[in-house]
């Protein structure tokens, strides 16, 4: 059975005005994410130096304000993030209402001395969520993952911004679709996502340079005793992916999924 996605068409557009130098080579090599429904596109801006001081002490810890967000149209107030990493950066995430009242979200991105480095505007914020920090592939730099829009059963499609190596500028790597953004012991970044009480979906995907590149995803069907069996997404599973459909059932139906823990 296919996935069941958004009801309602939901576009999100993600400007990056960015500070540093252009991509690496591994970046203009990687090949856009497949792995999830389209939520919008990206336009980068020429990269631009910012003196702008912002107090960041004064702003409440994001996810940390109790009855924030707790409907659709409740209105989020400012608040930051501090990331736990060898980069010391903090983040200001401000809400903002757009043209015809669109939610959008605008993050400064600030180092040690409260200097704006980067601003990252996410339009079309569609749900009243937090941005939050996570380290998702273990390599000491943590990522920036924003929720965007949901769905059913609790899907929600997040932009997940990946850290340059060994700089300070962010770029946005892709999107992941499902009830969370998770990992797996072996390296993956990892969402599962649900249709309905049977199905549970499983997909899987990798950094290559900046970028998140679809491997693979599976389906797990759960009968009323609660036996499940796990097979490829013939949908996208097997056309997309570097393994077989064989490889990817012998890969995959094992991996247990880590839960990512927030930072900031």
């Amino acid at each position: 059975m296919g996935r069941l996605w958004p009801l309602l068409a939901i576009t999100t557009c993600t400007l990056l005005t960015a500070c540093g130098p252009g991509d690496t080579a591994a970046d203009s090599q990687a090949p856009a994410s497949t792995s999830t429904p389209a939520v919008g596109k990206t336009t980068t801006k020429p990269a631009t130096t910012s003196t702008k001081q912002v107090a960041v002490a004064d702003l409440p810890k994001c996810g940390d304000i109790p009855g924030a967000g707790a409907t659709p149209h409740d209105p989020l107030p400012d608040c930051r993030l501090s990331s736990r990493d060898s980069a010391a950066l903090s983040f200001i995430v401000r809400h903002k209402a757009g043209h015809g009242g669109n939610p959008w979200t605008a993050i400064d991105v600030t180092g040690s001395d409260g200097k704006v480095l980067q601003t990252l505007d996410v339009r079309d914020t569609e749900i009243p969520a937090e941005p939050y920090l996570a380290d998702l592939d273990v390599d000491g730099r943590d990522e920036l993952i924003v929720p965007v829009s949901t769905a059913i059963v609790g899907n929600s499609t997040y932009v997940v911004f990946r850290p340059k190596a060994d700089k300070l500028e962010f770029v946005e790597a892709g999107k992941v679709f499902g009830i969370g953004v998770d990992r797996t012991a072996s390296g993956y970044i990892a969402a599962m996502s649900k249709s309905g009480p049977a199905d549970k979906y499983i997909e899987f995907q990798k950094f290559v340079g900046s970028k998140l590149v679809f491997v693979a995803e599976i389906i797990q069907t759960f009968d009323k005793d609660g036996r499940s069996t796990c097979r490829v997404d013939d949908e996208k599973g097997v056309p997309e992916s570097e393994f077989s459909a064989e490889e990817v059932v012998r890969r995959f139906c094992g991996e247990q999924l880590l839960r990512t823990s927030p930072v900031g």
